[in-house]
This record gives structure tokens, C-alpha cells and sequence, in this order.
């Protein structure tokens, strides 16, 4: 079963709060998360191609799989599974969100992955079919089927959109270091039985949330005990006039946001010129 050959777009993302509220018995931490998508996209091309599935990857820098480890050719090969189509699919990949930088790009490509395919062959499955298999390949999965900014709870499973953010204009800063979530996570320390404070949803019905006051994450004080170039790039960015500077996710990237456009872009200027060993990117958030 041929299809026209179709570019999708994956959205990094950014969490704008994450508390960790303890640990359970089976490993997974029991989070409460706003995250929202930004303006920094993978692009991946699906086209009809030999029986199996096959990726090529631009820009990986030799960290991303070009095999059945990648997330998004394992999101492929349950999609088709699900669907009882005959698998037959090339992927080129061009990654452009940093790898293993707390931004979820892996998380996009598969998400994209499931959707892009759903649509070229007529949509097969349903929503909560697509939810179901991206529970199956990893917590910020399901995120991303939302297309849109969400509140997160339980293991980042239990989502409810969340698009009432004002969409700041922001900056990233990732050091050009991967960081393991797995090894965050495990030197979190957290007690099998103790739980962390438990944050109440941000709730504004009038008018736009403004993320600033909110900003909250507890991971980045283990990142930096792993990685001391995060608080550099905090006290860098917050000297560039940022309103507010977070770390995203399990880290390392950490990003800025900016009362407007003007401020980012100056920031974003002088952070390019005088921290070139730091990938610096201008985008915004993308409620």
C-alpha cells in the first residue's frame, strides 16, 4: 500500500514546570509538568520504500541510531504493526533540536512519526490507539500527539491541554554536552515512599498566563552537580536581561524568555559572539 511521500515537522518543547513527586516501586518518578512546544523543529520525509523500515539522519553528529534503536523507527514499526499494514518506509531525518538536551527531540520525532503515518494511510487507527503505542515508547510521547501545550501528571501519561501561555519570544542555550536523563534522574535520590511538594495547575480564565512567575524545575540542581556549564548559562543569560531563565527538563539546554522580540534578539546576538562554544538558538514558545 503505496502513499505520496509527505515532510512532517517535530517541535521541541520546553517545561515551563516540573516538580518530581516521588518515586514508585516500579522505577518511573510521578511528575506535575507544564510543557509547551517552541519554535525549533526536526524535519522528517515519509516515502513508500522496500519491505522494512530504513532512516537516514542528517546532523545526528553520530549520536542519533540510524537503526531499529531509533525512537522514530520503533514508533514506525508499532504503527504498523497496529494498523496490520505490511511495513515498506524510508525516513530522512534532519535534526536540528539538540540531542539529549532536555528538549525531547527524540520524543517529536516519534510522536510525528505516528501521526505522519496515520494520515498517509487513511487513518487507520484512532487517537486512543495512537496514544496507547505512545505511552509504549517513552513519557513525552503522548506529550507531543497533543499538539499543543499541556499540563502533565502521573508519569507525564495524564495530559490535559494547556494553551492559555503567552507566547514569549525566548532563548536557548545548550552547552554542546548530551545528558543522560536516566543518570539525572538516578542521582535525584528520591525515597521510594516521599513526596515532593505538589504544585497547583496554573488556571487563568481571562486572559494569557504569563510563564515567567512559574518557572520551576527539579532536576536542574542535580544537572548542575553533573554538568557546571548549566550555571554558567544561567547567570550568562540572566545578565542579558532575560525576565526569566530555566533549565528544560533533565537539561542541559537552558533557555531564556524575553518581554519581546527586540530583547531576545540582542540577547541571542551577544551570547553568539561571546560564548562560541555554546549553541545558541532564537525561537519562542508555541502554546
Amino acid at each position: 500500500m503505496d502513499f505520496m511521500p509527505r515532510h512532517i515537522k517535530a517541535p521541541a518543547k520546553v517545561n515551563l514546570i516540573l516538580r518530581i513527586r516521588g518515586k514508585r516501586a516500579d522505577g518511573y518518578h510521578e511528575l506535575q509538568s507544564l510543557m509547551c512546544p517552541i519554535e525549533l523543529f526536526d524535519g522528517l520525509w515519509l516515502s513508500p520504500g522496500r519491505p522494512g523500515i530504513r532512516i537516514r539522519v542528517k546532523n545526528g553528529k553520530g549520536l542519533v541510531p540510524e537503526n531499529g534503536e531509533n525512537l522514530a523507527v520503533r514508533a514506525a514499526a508499532l504503527f504498523y504493526g497496529a494498523a496490520e499494514i505490511p511495513a515498506a518506509l524510508d525516513v530522512e531525518m534532519e535534526k536540528n533540536i539538540p540531542v539529549a538536551a532536555g528538549l525531547g527531540g527524540g520524543s517529536s520525532d516519534a510522536a510525528a512519526v505516528l501521526m505522519g503515518l496515520n494520515a498517509v494511510y487513511g487513518h487507520p487507527l484512532s487517537p486512543p490507539e495512537l496514544f496507547r503505542l505512545a505511552s509504549g515508547l517513552g513519557a513525552d510521547v503522548p506529550f507531543f500527539l497533543m499538539q499543543g501545550a499541556a499540563w502533565a501528571e502521573g508519569i507525564g501519561d495524564q495530559l490535559e491541554s494547556f494553551r492559555k501561555i503567552q507566547p514569549l519570544p525566548m532563548v536557548l542555550v545548550n552547552p554542546n554536552v548530551a545528558l543522560s536523563t536516566a543518570a539525572v534522574y538516578k542521582n535525584l535520590k528520591w525515597g521510594l515512599t516521599k513526596e515532593g511538594i505538589k504544585t497547583k495547575k496554573p488556571h487563568f480564565e481571562e486572559t494569557l498566563m504569563d510563564p515567567v512567575p512559574w518557572l520551576f524545575n527539579d532536576l536542574e540542581p542535580v544537572a548542575v552537580s553533573m554538568c557546571q556549564e548549566v550555571a554558567r548559562i544561567r547567570e550568562a543569560v540572566l545578565e542579558t536581561g532575560a525576565s526569566g531563565v530555566l533549565m528544560s527538563g533533565s537539561g542541559p539546554t537552558v533557555f531564556g524568555l524575553f518581554k519581546d522580540q527586540r530583547a531576545a534578539g540582542e540577547a541571542r546576538s551577544f551570547l553568539s559572539e561571546n560564548f562560541r562554544h555554546w549553541r545558541v538558538v532564537g525561537t519562542q514558545l508555541m502554546p
